[in-house]
């Protein structure tokens, strides 16, 4: 059983396999996993279901876990309304951050670089860990830049540093790109994004 070294959030499903609430997670040194939801429509309950967990060193492991919601007992010290304790069951898939797939998406991006150029540009594909992106701005290798964009609905600062260049077909500039210094809200966000287009995709073969 995979074990969870550096994970602080998860994404909690229902039992109707739909996205139920996000969780703060806190794992003790004995691998003793609990749950903290700001989410106030919650009840009291015990259930199995689906839990993907966002871990900084792993990547996103989505698992099957059983869940005993409660109200927080530690409201004193811990602000969120309700706690669960989770116990693993299984582990369905684990998408390391070493081996971070690509999907081909087409997002249009309004950016600015750290010399404060704007320009627009369409990332073409994207992994947890970076993007492709073409734009008619000319850029050089290291240059750095930003923009936002809202993945799985959450408005997110990304900053990216260009790590290779290339003409491309029609004109224009084709750049990879690294992620850094992403806040964990929008790694989050970003590799979720992900990870959910690669399970839409492999339910559609």
């Amino acid at each position: 059983m995979i074990k969870m070294k550096s994970c602080e959030s998860c994404l909690v499903y229902g039992t109707d396999n739909r996205p139920l609430s996000r969780a703060r997670v806190e794992i003790s040194p004995d691998d003793t996993i609990r749950m903290f939801f700001s989410n106030y429509k919650l009840r009291a309950v015990r259930f199995k279901t689906v839990v993907d967990f966002y871990d900084k060193q792993k990547g996103l492991i989505r698992t099957y876990c059983e869940l005993v919601l409660r109200r927080n007992s530690m409201a004193t010290s811990v602000s969120e309304p309700w706690m669960a304790d989770c116990t693993l069951i299984d582990v369905y898939e684990a998408v390391q951050r070493q081996k971070d797939l690509r999907e081909t998406v087409r997002i249009v991006i309004n950016g600015t670089t750290d010399t404060g150029e704007f320009f627009s540009g369409t990332i073409q594909n994207i992994s947890a860990g970076g993007i492709f992106v073409v734009t008619s701005l000319p850029m050089k290798v290291g240059t750095k830049f930003r923009f936002e964009h809202a993945f799985e609905g959450e408005l997110c600062e990304v900053k990216a540093k260009v790590l290779r260049g290339k003409g491309v077909a029609g004109g224009g500039f084709g750049y990879g790109c690294q992620f850094y210094g992403l806040t964990n809200e929008a790694e989050t966000a970003i590799r979720k994004f992900v990870f959910q287009r690669q399970l839409n995709r492999q339910k559609q073969r």
